[in-house]
């Protein structure tokens, strides 16, 4: 199981938070929705470099990466964070895509990252989160001071 952290020092954001209107948490996420990307995009962007390190490297079969796994790698809000007790929430994802032979870009991803019979696993996404879940969550709170700021600067005018 993957190592979870507990998170501190968004006393001031949700306070924050609180003492904005109502209409301004709306449907479309407001600060907290642009916020929660581009933490989601600091993991992703470590995946990626993740698979790239693991696929650019020459195996005995000669294998050559075409770097679309590497460009499957998405970060997509979810359309449903409710199920999750969430209000707001982002994944990072493998695209479905297919490579010449047929095989599946959401396989490989999984393949490499938990093995097969045949192949050790490789893992590139849980690396990514633990290395840079702290960025990722600094940039959030960051980010959402920032859009908090700029709305309450907007709402005083």
């Amino acid at each position: 199981m993957a190592d979870t952290q507990t998170l501190h020092g968004l006393d001031d954001v949700l306070r924050k938070l609180k003492a904005l209107p109502p209409e301004i948490v709306s449907k479309r996420g407001g600060p907290v929705k642009s916020a929660l990307r581009k933490g989601a995009k600091v993991i992703a962007v470590q995946a990626v470099e993740n698979i790239n390190a693991i696929t650019e490297k020459p195996d005995e079969s000669g294998y050559v990466s075409t770097g679309t796994l590497a460009k499957a790698v998405t970060v997509s809000r979810d359309p449903k964070p409710q199920q999750s007790g969430a209000n707001e929430r982002y994944r990072i994802h493998i695209r479905r895509k297919t490579y010449p032979d047929g095989t599946k870009t959401v396989a490989t991803g999984r393949y490499l990252e938990f093995g097969t019979e045949q192949r050790p696993p490789t893992p590139w996404m849980l690396p990514a989160f633990l290395e840079k879940r702290q960025q990722a969550l600094d940039t959030v709170v960051s980010e959402l001071l920032k859009g908090i700021d700029r709305i309450v600067k907007k709402l005083g005018r």
